[in-house]
């Protein structure tokens, strides 16, 4: 009796790409995060996949640093004419892992993102902020309310 184990090979091969992409994608993180200055504790497999565990650094270093793994995906995408496979998977990659559900890189992206728009926010706001008392309304009855003036920081 002879043992054919053929059909196994494609699934070999497509877990061997499927390794080296997520590889090389926390390669990405990994890089990035040491180029920005954000310190890398731990890279490591799970059955999700491989991850990276680093220091938190600022909004703008963090959402650098969540793109730059599917960048990678991103750019070898340009195997295809060596490997259709490899850039086919690459693309799946790029895709799933811009998505924003919890825990991806997508995810991530968007929270840095919108933690930079309300500190953008807020810093153009800040000189309003300085030069406006600001003001409660405090009830007392249905029919009578009282405004007081909250003294500011520098007054």
């Amino acid at each position: 009796m002879h043992l054919h184990l053929s059909w196994f090979y494609p699934i070999f091969d497509g877990l061997l790409l499927g390794i080296l992409g997520m590889a090389l994608h926390e390669v990405g993180h990994l890089i990035t995060a040491l180029a920005v200055g954000v310190k890398v504790k731990n890279v490591g497999f799970c059955w999700k996949g491989m991850y990276t565990v680093r220091e938190p650094g600022p909004p703008l270093k963090n959402l650098i640093i969540s793109l730059a793994g599917p960048a990678v995906n991103l750019a070898l995408i340009f195997t295809w004419p060596w490997s259709r496979e490899f850039a086919l998977a690459n693309l799946c990659f790029t895709v799933f892992n811009l998505v924003p559900m919890k825990g991806s890189d997508g995810d991530r992206a968007m929270s840095c993102w919108e933690q930079i728009r309300r500190e953008r926010a807020l810093r153009a706001t800040a000189p309003l902020r300085r030069k406006t008392p600001a003001v409660t309304l405090v009830a007392t009855s249905r029919k009578k309310a009282y405004v007081s003036q909250i003294p500011q920081s520098g007054d």
